[in-house]
């Protein structure tokens, strides 16, 4: 291997260390904890249990898998992102407003034929939205919240909202 001396490679390549990296980007954060306040956050983990999910109530709230070790019955909303734990606090919760704005949200995506999560085409449904797959199916109720067609509907109902 050879050697080259520091001023033939700060000559050579017109930077003072000899190489120039990559600018790096801004980071976002898209985790669980975006938009939740530290009550939310510290109710995820605390040793409370709660009232698991059923069937319907992924089509409003974003659960975790069965097999984690996270405490039973936590569940995201999929408009506003507010974590709760109990049925009742759900059932209150939607009547705030998130379920109108959700049910708005689903009826202009019920009319497309790709899927919610990944945009393949698709005449299957789940929920009363088209999903592809079981693997979709399951992002869809333990992985992403908000996928990025619900949120631009969702952006559009809230629009229509405030005229």
């Amino acid at each position: 291997m050879i050697d080259l001396p520091n001023y033939f490679i700060r000559k050579v390549s017109g930077y003072p260390a000899g190489i120039r990296m990559p600018k790096i980007g801004h980071y976002y954060e898209t985790g669980n904890f975006v938009g939740r306040t530290l009550h939310d956050i510290k109710n995820m983990f605390s040793g409370k249990e709660g009232d698991p999910l059923s069937g319907g109530d992924y089509r409003y709230w974003c659960g975790i898998p069965p097999s984690s070790t996270a405490k039973k019955g936590f569940a995201s909303c999929r408009c506003c992102g507010s974590v709760l734990v109990t049925k009742k606090l759900r059932t209150d919760h939607k009547k705030e407003g998130c379920g109108a704005r959700l049910e708005e949200a689903f009826k202009m995506l019920r009319r497309t034929k790709e899927c919610v999560i990944c945009d393949l085409a698709t005449h299957r449904k789940v929920y009363g939205l088209p999903m592809c797959s079981k693997d979709c199916e399951y992002e869809w109720e333990f992985v992403s919240t908000t996928p990025a067609v619900l949120r631009a509907a969702l952006e559009v109902v809230i629009r229509e909202e405030k005229k």
